[in-house]
């Protein structure tokens, strides 16, 4: 069954600490993903972390995962390869996602589906 909407972007957020770079130009994390709403895939990511190589890393964690059933293997993967201070801003704010991809897919599935009307 294909879903009206292929994908949508989902955001969390979390305080980062005040001891890194980034904080001097955010005082919130944002992270994005981009996830397939029939499957919960992850498809692509964005993050307010200011180098290239953090951005690749933290995306290295997430694309090609799902949102859901892969959260235990991720908070993993994050808390043993990034040894960065921004760890645990990155696991607060991708919980926030999980959380509110499952709010969204419980409220709206049936309509994405085409089994309501909006």
């Amino acid at each position: 069954m294909s879903m009206k909407y292929e994908s949508a972007y989902f955001c969390g957020y979390s305080k980062l600490p005040s001891n890194i770079t980034t904080s001097e130009v955010y005082v919130m994390l944002t992270l994005g993903l981009k996830i397939e709403l029939e499957t919960g895939a992850i498809q692509d990511v964005s993050v307010t972390l200011l180098s290239p190589l953090a951005l690749s890393i933290v995306k290295s964690y997430f694309i090609g995962r799902h949102v859901v059933d892969d959260h235990d293997a991720i908070v993993e993967e994050i808390t043993y390869r990034h040894q960065g201070n921004a760890a645990k801003s990155i696991i607060k704010a991708y919980s926030d996602i999980r959380r509110s991809y499952q709010v969204y897919m419980e409220k709206n599935g049936p309509f994405l589906r085409g089994e309501l009307k909006a």
